[in-house]
Parts: C-alpha cells; sequence; structure tokens
C-alpha cells in the first residue's frame, strides 16, 4: 500500500500543472511555389515544406491556428489570473481530504486495524502530498509555464513529428490577403505523404509487403472556410508533381473514411479509384492512381 501511496503522490503532482494553447504573428519563409492555374495560384500559393520555421508553421496550422509564442503568453495569462491563496486552499484539500484519506482507512484495515499507523500514513503521505501542493500554489506555480522551447516541441511532436524526422514529404497553400492565418505563417491549408517501399525510403519509413513502390498521403487538412475554392486541387497537384518528378513512385496512394464524402470527391476528380486495401492496420477506404 505505502508504494501504491507514493505512486498515486506523484500523479497527482503531475496532473496538477496544466499544458495551455495559444496563437502568434510568423512570416512565411518565401519559398518557390506550385501552381495548377494561374487564377488560383495568384490567390493561393502553394509551397513546399523545407525549413523548420515551415514546420513550426505547419504544426501551428494543425494546433488551431496556434504558435509557440501565443501558447507562452496565453499560459502567463492564466498564471496572472490565478487566486494563489484559493489554489493553495485546494492544493491542501487534495493531500489531506483526496489522498490522505483514504489511504489512511486503507492501511487501518490492510494492518489488522492498527490506527497509529493509518494516522502516519495519513500525515506521512497525504499530509506531505498537502503541504508541498498548498505551498507550490501559494507560491503562483499552479500554472505550469511553458518555454517558447517546449511549445515549439510539444506542437512539432503532435502535428509534425514525420516532417521533422525528414520521413514525410510536405505542401502548405498560403492565403496572402487576410491575416486570419498569420499566426501560422499565412498557411491555410496542407498536404503530406511519405515515399515507400523504395530504396530511397528514409529508413523507419513503414512497408507494404507485396506493394509497388508509392507515394502514400498520410494528412490532408483545408481550414473550413477555405474550401469549395479550388484549394485542394492544388494541393493535390503538387502533391503529384513532386513524386511524378522527385522518387520513383509508381503509384500515389492514399486512406479515406467512406462517409468523408467531400474528400472522395477531390481525390476522384484528381484520378483516384478505389482499390483493396494492401494492409489490415485500418477499416478505412483505399484509394490509388497509376503514375
Amino acid at each position: 500500500m505505502i508504494s501504491t501511496a507514493i505512486i498515486s503522490f506523484f500523479l497527482i503532482i503531475g496532473g496538477s500543472y496544466g499544458f495551455l494553447t495559444g496563437s502568434v504573428n510568423v512570416p512565411s519563409s518565401g519559398l518557390p511555389l506550385f501552381s495548377a492555374t494561374e487564377a488560383s495560384a495568384t490567390t493561393f500559393p502553394v509551397k513546399r515544406i523545407v525549413t523548420d520555421q515551415d514546420i513550426v508553421d505547419l504544426a501551428s496550422f494543425r494546433n488551431d491556428l496556434t504558435n509557440p509564442e501565443m501558447m507562452v503568453e496565453n499560459s502567463g495569462l492564466k498564471s496572472a489570473g490565478v487566486d494563489n491563496t484559493e489554489s493553495a486552499i485546494k492544493g491542501l484539500k487534495i493531500g489531506f481530504l483526496y489522498i490522505g484519506v483514504p489511504l489512511a482507512v486503507g492501511e487501518y484495515f490492510n494492518s489488522g486495524q492498527d490506527l497509529n499507523h493509518a494516522i502516519e500514513i495519513y500525515f506521512s503521505i497525504g499530509g506531505l502530498v498537502g503541504l508541498i501542493l498548498g505551498i507550490n500554489n501559494y507560491m503562483g506555480k499552479s500554472v505550469f509555464l511553458p518555454s517558447l522551447a517546449d511549445c515549439e516541441n510539444r506542437i512539432i511532436v503532435d502535428y509534425a513529428e514525420g516532417l521533422k524526422r525528414k520521413y514525410d514529404v510536405g505542401f502548405v497553400a498560403i492565403a496572402e490577403k487576410t491575416t486570419k492565418f498569420e499566426p501560422c505563417g499565412g498557411i491555410m491549408a496542407c498536404v503530406d505523404g511519405q515515399l515507400r517501399n523504395s530504396r530511397d525510403s528514409p529508413q523507419g519509413v513503414q512497408t507494404v509487403d507485396g506493394f509497388p513502390i508509392h507515394f502514400h498521403l498520410k494528412n490532408m487538412l483545408v481550414y473550413e472556410s477555405m474550401r469549395r475554392q479550388g484549394v485542394g486541387v492544388l494541393l493535390m497537384d503538387a502533391f503529384e508533381k513532386y513524386a511524378r518528378e522527385e522518387t520513383d513512385a509508381e503509384l500515389l496512394t492514399l486512406e479515406v473514411e467512406e462517409d468523408n464524402t467531400g474528400a472522395i470527391r477531390l481525390y476522384e476528380k484528381a484520378g483516384f479509384t478505389f482499390t483493396k486495401n494492401p494492409t489490415t492496420f485500418t477499416k478505412r477506404k483505399f484509394m490509388s492512381k497509376k503514375l
């Protein structure tokens, strides 16, 4: 029981810290552009993800237009709005009431109703946790204040790790005539994919036994207010252009939810057809296009 109590102690302390998100202004990198049509390209230029800043911008877009700078800022705002005395009382309550009492009761019955032992456990574990949390919270540390590097690492791991590790290749569409997407360098749509079953595939990339070399579309997202404006077509054109000119892929492949009719229409328009899924990892529908 004591070891269980100690584990609970660390879990409670770890769970007492929050991690917030927010949003900011980051300029786009001005890389070479791809385009499907002159009209669309003028409004929505498409570029390949190349630099570290491109990766952060993409991760910020996928993180609800929230970038590391605003994550730090919002964490600070939340911390400033906390009543430290009230927070300290909550910390004491967690230790003395929610941890100490259940542990003491459990130890009382497990030790043959040894009341002194139960009281000892109550104060040594529950009391200690309560005091630590109470003092910590009173000092204004109830809200975790991440550094800029913490926030950047967090969103890259969550939303762009494949690009960071260079397993994936990505493209983004840029909205130049609105400030809405400034927090993510103007990105309002993205697509990324991975070369599989090729000698040129990065080490560690998924392989599919008995299947041709293929460039697999992993993720595609167009911001809701920017849909039905040809953005998806631009991204698919850039994706296919890269596969044809820069890889030895024989096929383009993707998986899609059966009820995602909008995406299916886009993929069919781009020349994809439904085929048997060569893997058993997912129940999503499999589509491919011969290059």
